[in-house]
């Protein structure tokens, strides 16, 4: 059911229906088609009955012949109509879904970072994906068919009743049995559906989150727990769909059943008629072909409010997500393509939740000089990787200023702001994408001359020109064709080639041998020269160059100077030294 927990939520089924507003043609020319269709059932019946009442009774060839090609080209027109009402349809869900599907993902893709930190990502997957897929079937075929089906429902009653009134009436008497079963087959597959869509939801989540997490599995050797995890959510998704079926297999025979009482029903009371009067054989095959018409709907309607209640489920589900005003906000108007560099936190003091108590960053004072590089180092839970976020406006903090050239950081235009600012992380993230693509982002302003200058400049063209493709070499999901050096030496190129005015290293050495290392020494000098940089580092061997080295411990600075200064003082930054170059 509906987030309202209503069977039919009016609501709902009005945004659905202003989805399809902009494909309100291919919609009405379908309707038509329903329409005209519904309209021609009773044609083939009332053929077949006048070849059974007057032309072969008569013996009159030509008749025969006449009805038969009537009813070969009535049936022709019944196929190309339904076929232009299928294709149509079909198109049109199509369209709406491809459009409410990017509208989706648009909206996604501007939410804060923090609501990706409390929603699983296979969620997101699920709405983006089949709860998608589950909106089109209600324009494909729930609206519609439910249509066609109540039209001919009320064609072939008013058609057996100008037959034959009493014959409808008695051939007629199971429908309010078989409309009973089908409203209490509509509750148990909609229970059902909702149970599916739930443990849908709960594999997905799974799943993603085991086989991106796979590594930890296997180093724990915890496969076999988690096996008993999966096979228990396993379990409940396949009782969900049981559930569904065993309504499915009582509900058709049910209607079997019911459709050949009709036809005992039908036989009786028309040999009785022939008995008692003329009852013609042509109105007992008409009276039998239209109980079969009446049946089939009226299964079928079951089955299309079935999906149409899941299309509303599914459109619930959309519609809270896009409903969801957790969006980064972008008050800004401010360009910065002048940006020279010169950072100021004043009294900066930020939580990543609101409700927390412990503060990741007190009453932070820091100055940073256009083109200087700082280094940032603390132990773990310093807040070192906050100052990054704060800086993209990832996230928002709740007290002081951020000015960016005496400007405040909220005044500039947020992507304007962020395409100025490139960072290198420590988890590098590569898509399944050639290494060129990896580099450029697809940014069709910069060419590929230009990232093979970079990576020429970073250090990282040679080992590139040794893969299979050089620059196309597709490099998997989240690169995993290369080593962890060289998918860090690509993201720094790809922080390079972009240009930046701010550059942020957060970790980036963090993973590497010794090898590697010096590689992205080299690529760390070059990177950094002539701009500003902050460098998050917890391998101090990678920042003794810096300007100037800011330590932070439980968010706040506790000493500043160059490596040599701090060394002397023997203060928080001779004790790291010491941890890791002499005692360790």
């Amino acid at each position: 059911m509906s987030g309202s927990g209503k069977a039919f939520d009016v609501a709902i089924f009005q945004r659905l229906y202003r989805r399809g507003l902009p494909y309100r043609q291919s919609f009405f020319l379908t309707l038509t088609l329903v329409l005209i269709l519904a309209f021609m059932v009773t044609i083939r019946p009332d053929i077949s009955q006048s070849m059974l009442d007057e032309a072969l009774p008569n013996s009159n060839t030509a008749l025969i012949g006449s009805l038969a090609l009537t009813y070969v080209v009535v049936l022709l027109i019944e196929v190309v109509l339904q076929y232009w009402q299928t294709q149509i349809a079909n198109r049109m869900a199509q369209r709406i879904t491809m459009d409410l599907r990017a509208e989706l993902y648009a909206h996604v893709i501007r939410f804060k970072l923090s609501h990706f930190d409390k929603t699983p990502v296979g969620q997101f997957v699920t709405r983006l994906i089949s709860d998608i897929d589950g909106i089109a079937e209600v324009f494909s075929v729930g609206i519609l068919d439910i249509v066609r089906d109540i039209l001919k429902i009320i064609v072939i009653v008013f058609a057996m009743c100008v037959l034959d009134w009493k014959m409808a009436l008695i051939t007629l008497l199971p429908i309010p049995v078989l409309l009973y079963g089908t409203r209490l087959f509509q509750i148990a597959v909609k229970n059902s559906f909702n149970d599916v869509r739930n443990e849908v939801a709960r594999i997905s989540v799974f799943i993603q989150e085991h086989v991106t997490g796979m590594a930890i599995v296997q180093y724990f050797t915890r496969e076999q727990e988690e096996q008993k995890k999966f096979d228990a959510i396993n379990k409940e998704h396949r009782n969900a769909h049981i559930r569904g079926i065993w309504a499915y297999s009582v509900f058709f025979p049910f209607v079997e059943l019911l459709s050949a009482a009709s036809i005992a029903l039908m036989l009786w009371w028309g040999v009785r008629g022939a008995l008692d009067y003329d009852m013609q054989p042509g109105v007992l095959l008409a009276f039998s072909t239209y109980i079969t018409m009446i049946y089939r709907p009226i299964r079928q309607m079951a089955d299309n409010f079935n999906v149409l209640q899941m299309g509303m489920v599914n459109a619930d589900r959309v519609f809270k997500v896009l409903d969801t005003d957790d969006l980064q906000v972008d008050e800004g108007a401010l360009p910065s393509h002048t940006l020279k560099g010169e950072i100021h936190f004043n009294n900066v003091s930020f939580k990543y939740v609101e409700t927390q108590s412990q503060w990741v960053l007190q009453d932070l004072n820091l100055h940073i000089a256009a083109g200087e590089t700082i280094a940032i180092v603390g132990a773990t839970g310093a807040g070192k990787s906050s100052i990054a976020a704060l800086l993209n406006r990832f996230y928002d903090y709740q007290s002081g200023s951020i000015m960016l050239d005496g400007i405040d950081l909220k005044l500039y235009e947020l992507s304007d702001l962020r395409s100025h600012i490139s960072i290198v992380l420590q988890d590098v993230f590569l898509f399944s994408d050639s290494i060129y693509h990896n580099i450029n982002l697809h940014d069709r302003t910069i060419t590929r001359d230009q990232v093979i200058e970079a990576a020429k400049a970073i250090g990282a063209h040679d080992f590139i020109m040794r893969l299979p493709g050089n620059y196309d070499f597709d490099v998997r999901e989240r690169g995993g064709m290369l080593s962890v050096g060289q998918r860090q030496l690509i993201s720094f190129v790809r922080a390079y080639v972009h240009g930046p005015k701010l550059l942020i290293l957060d970790e980036a050495t963090a993973h590497i041998d010794s090898e590697s290392e010096k590689m992205l020494q080299f690529a760390t000098e070059k990177i950094t020269h002539g701009r500003t940089s902050i460098v998050i580092a917890h391998r101090l061997s990678t920042i003794q160059g810096a300007d100037r080295i800011v330590v932070l411990d439980q968010g706040k600075i506790v000493e500043t100077g160059s490596h040599q200064e701090l060394i002397s003082r023997e203060g928080y930054y001779h004790k790291l030294y010491k941890k890791q170059f002499i005692d360790g």
